[in-house]
């Protein structure tokens, strides 16, 4: 049985969505963050792209706005103007990112914050971005139609995991998990590790509803695109597998590095290489 909104329901048992992503990644990552190493600041290593991923995640969230332009428009075609609505949500996006991701950003040198904001306020405004935006896309349309829950956090104890979604939409027929990603879009599809991750919110709905869930939304903000994602049975699967695999981790089990870690950018660079020389004259001796 799932709970819809957990209270003061222990979590510490339970695997987070996002950890699987992380394992797909590196499994030294679930690694080291269950162990609560000591780690940078989040936005210390970059912090220009610490607020750049921020700005871009909210735009995720004012997907239909920017798409649709502002239903509380001119009474002469009920909309108001894409531009003006464009140009109001960058600034109420720009106003407000600091109070919204106060943990992230709360360290964050102030001019830094206000010189990166007006970077991206113009990258956003002079790039072809938005060229490609389309009035017709459809999570536009079902976000303007039936609205969505943002970071809904669903826990199902029968599964065993937990997450929060960025985005729920609930139709008369559907239940339709959304995420929003600020890294780079595929030629195609949907990235496998965006794809389990979608699998995984699927059951958990799953369980929590009593409904079966087809289908998800990826928004590559960057992009901007918007790729559909149908829940299937192999991305199920990975999901199940691996979260058994992200419990022995945060049971102790040292894992090997990912194939594709990205070492040069991670916050645990150096606990992950002294670790390593340790076992190495452990396994010599």
């Amino acid at each position: 049985m799932s709970e819809i909104m957990p209270g003061t329901q222990d979590r510490s048992t339970l695997v987070k969505v996002s950890e699987l992503s992380q394992y797909l990644l590196c499994p030294r990552l679930v690694y080291y963050t269950a162990r609560s190493m000591e780690r940078p600041d989040r936005v210390q290593m970059n912090e220009r792209s610490a607020i750049e991923h921020v700005l871009f995640k909210e735009l995720g969230f004012n997907w239909q706005r920017l798409c649709m332009g502002d239903p509380e428009g001119e009474p002469q075609n009920g909309y108001r103007e894409t531009g003006e609505t464009i140009a109001q949500t960058l600034a109420e996006i720009t106003d407000s990112i600091e109070w919204i991701y106060r943990d992230e950003l709360g360290s964050v040198n102030e001019d830094l914050l206000e010189r990166a904001k007006t970077a991206f306020a113009e990258l956003i405004s002079t790039s072809d971005w938005l060229e490609q935006l389309r009035p017709d896309d459809e999570l536009a349309l079902l976000e303007r139609s039936f609205g969505f829950e943002r970071e809904r956090t669903v826990i199902s104890q029968r599964l065993g995991l937990v997450g929060s979604m960025d985005k729920l939409i609930r139709t008369e027929d559907e239940h339709i998990p959304c995420i929003i990603k600020t890294g780079r879009c595929p030629a195609y599809s949907v990235w496998k590790r965006d794809r389990m991750q979608l699998a995984a919110y699927a059951m958990l709905l799953e369980d929590a509803y009593n409904t079966t869930v087809q289908r998800g939304f990826v928004e590559y903000i960057r992009a901007p695109e918007v790729r559909t994602s149908v829940i299937k049975k192999g991305d199920r699967a990975l999901a199940l597998q691996t979260a058994k695999r992200v419990k022995r981790v945060k049971n102790g089990l040292f894992p090997e590095k990912g194939e594709h870690a990205p070492c040069e950018q991670c916050a645990f660079a150096a606990q992950c290489e002294t670790k390593r020389t340790l076992l190495s004259r452990l396994l010599m001796r």
